[in-house]
């Protein structure tokens, strides 16, 4: 027998001669559905220019971003604990004992939703899917369970990054519902996305939905969901035969807000793992799924761990572990977080710590806002004040061009905050239909939130005067 490497190759001028042969300057082709990435790209192109040109002590003139999740209050302490706790194991260096994320991690994390989220099923290893952030579980997920073209519902507005997760690689819709003008945490809204599933399936050709995604706290309002309304929302996914996805990345950035106190309106987390939908709802148990991630409440986007919580569904957590070596957790990340979740007394330093500070820098905001008489959506969980700048729109710029919309006018504001030096993220994007509302980021140390807010002050003060 002729081994592999022994036969012959043919001649260059066979190949050259064939029918088959492309000329060189024939590009070669991507897939089909690739095109979804390549949309995605236009995206993240524009946030890694916005990623290169933020304010920092050696790029003084750069934008002090408003615009993206990312809470520094606790940096410092964080940086400091990681670089004196990495302790890595011979088995570190190995594939380790899961490709879904180590029995230590897995521990960890059990011990964390324990202490905060209260989960009235015991949580077991089996339970539980870890990956490189919660965005690469999302996507995994829109991957099983929905097919190319069904969709994923989501309340609007909504946190925008959940277009990418959803439609970037397995080429799914994400749909937001308009939920009216009624409160958005209320159980009323379901009337919307029932009303929103008629139309998609009578709609020609009919839009198939899968799933629909619960984001607690809420990105980008601030409100933590009451728990009927959670109830209600697995009672609508057993009504139309959908997954339920909750998102609770937000969970433990908690915070003291004056105002919601003063209205009566303030309240406390509750986790989907901490209702028991056999006994409390008519819904499946299998269709209802929790996503986690560190990058929010522990103030580490780049330190990427996300997990997934499936307590009902070992057919699906089967699924994802199959793929989950495409997703898998970095060993040193794993020994990072598996050693602070594990670190009782510097986990609850953190938490009330960070939880304070997200408190303290609100009201320090609060007091800049109100100064300008700004309304304000008060916030009382994540990391965002939604605020309605309407009355600094202007219909004219300062060369006499006409400003024919709500959206020409919002954008207008924008870019003038960009030529100043500061990035705030406009309502729009996230799906909120009234021009002149803007997502303002306020968990930033001290010194650069200040800087942020002068800067915004030159362009408030000149439209204020006009």
């Amino acid at each position: 027998m002729t081994s592999s490497a022994e036969v012959p190759m043919p001649a260059l001028e066979t190949i050259t001669d064939s029918k088959d042969f492309q000329e060189p300057t024939r590009k070669p082709k991507l897939s089909k559905r690739a095109q979804g990435s390549k949309d995605a790209a236009t995206f993240i192109e524009k946030f890694e220019d916005l990623l290169n040109k933020q304010y920092s002590p050696q790029n003084v003139n750069g934008l002090v971003n408003f615009g993206v999740a990312e809470n520094t209050l606790m940096q410092v302490e964080l940086k400091e604990y990681f670089n004196s706790h990495l302790n890595l194991q011979d088995l570190d260096f190995t594939y380790g004992d899961s490709c879904a994320g180590s029995k230590r991690l897995f521990d960890a994390v059990i011990r964390l939703f324990d202490r905060y989220f209260k989960p009235v099923k015991k949580m077991l290893h089996e339970h539980i899917i870890c990956g490189a952030g919660q965005s690469a579980i999302l996507d995994q997920l829109t991957h099983v369970l929905c097919d190319e073209g069904e969709a994923i519902l989501v309340a609007r507005p909504f946190y925008s990054g959940f277009i990418n997760d959803i439609s970037g690689r397995a080429g799914c819709r994400l749909i937001g519902v308009d939920v009216g003008t009624q409160d958005p945490s209320s159980t009323q809204t379901l009337k919307a996305f029932d009303a929103t599933m008629e139309t998609l399936l009578n709609s020609d050709p009919p839009i198939r939905p899968r799933a629909v995604i619960l984001c607690n706290p809420n990105n980008p309002l601030g409100f933590n969901y009451p728990r009927e309304t959670l109830l209600a929302y697995c009672e609508f996914a057993q009504k139309w035969d959908l997954h339920l996805l909750s998102d609770e990345i937000y969970a433990l950035s908690q915070f003291e807000n004056a105002e919601k106190e003063r209205e009566g309106t303030k309240r406390s987390f509750v986790s989907m793992l901490n209702v028991d939908i056999e006994k409390e709802t008519r819904c499946e148990p299998s269709r209802v799924h929790v996503l986690y991630g560190m990058s929010k409440d522990f103030c580490a986007n780049g330190l990427r761990l996300g997990v997934m919580v499936t307590q009902h569904n070992p057919e699906l957590r089967k699924t994802l572990l199959g793929i989950s070596l495409l997703m898998k957790v970095s060993s040193p990340a794993d020994a990072l977080w598996s050693g602070l979740l594990n670190d009782d007394q510097m986990l609850e330093y953190f938490i009330t710590t960070n939880q304070k500070k997200l408190g303290d820098t609100l009201k320090h905001c609060q007091i800049f806002f109100s100064k300008y008489g700004i309304p304000l959506l008060q916030p009382e969980a994540a990391h965002f004040i939604f605020m309605d700048l309407r009355g600094y729109l202007r219909e004219v710029t300062d060369s006499g061009e006409k400003l024919q919309t709500g959206v020409e006018q919002e954008t207008d504001l924008f870019y003038s905050f960009v030529q100043n030096g500061v990035y705030v993220a406009p309502a729009t994007g996230y799906g909120y239909p009234i021009p002149g509302w803007f997502r303002f980021t306020f968990c930033m140390r001290r010194d650069y939130l200040d800087i942020g807010l002068e800067r915004m002050a030159k362009v408030l003060n000149i439209r204020k005067k006009k």
